[in-house]
């Protein structure tokens, strides 16, 4: 089995900051922008701003389209994340909601006095 050579390099935050302005992203505040791709990171941002680049066949499918800035597409991930977390809450919340008083109400029926 052969392996495949990767050939795109890595790139430090810098370079990355610097590739999304070439492809047409708006940074308004740069060094914003940094700490949250060192913190979320650019492959998952990725799938946040993917609806906002052009991703056809041509030579610019990577490019942005205009007015495209970085607050849209961060504000697009934590309302994402917000509503995971919401969600996540409430399918917890409803898993557990009865589990107590079937247990309690099983005990009951079983032992009548197990209080005493």
């Amino acid at each position: 089995m052969s392996t495949i050579p990767y050939q795109k390099p890595a790139l430090d935050i810098d370079a990355q900051l610097n590739l999304l302005e070439q492809r047409g992203m708006i940074l308004e505040d740069r060094a914003r922008a940094e700490h949250y791709l060192r913190f979320i990171g650019y492959y998952r941002l990725s799938g946040y701003w993917f609806p906002f680049q052009y991703r056809d066949d041509g030579p610019d499918h990577d490019n942005f389209r205009p007015g495209t800035e970085f607050e849209r597409v961060l504000d697009r991930y934590v309302f994402d994340r917000r509503l995971r977390l919401l969600i996540m809450d409430a399918a917890v919340a409803t898993r557990f909601s009865g589990t107590p008083n079937h247990r309690t109400h099983q005990q009951h029926q079983r032992l009548p006095l197990h209080h005493l």
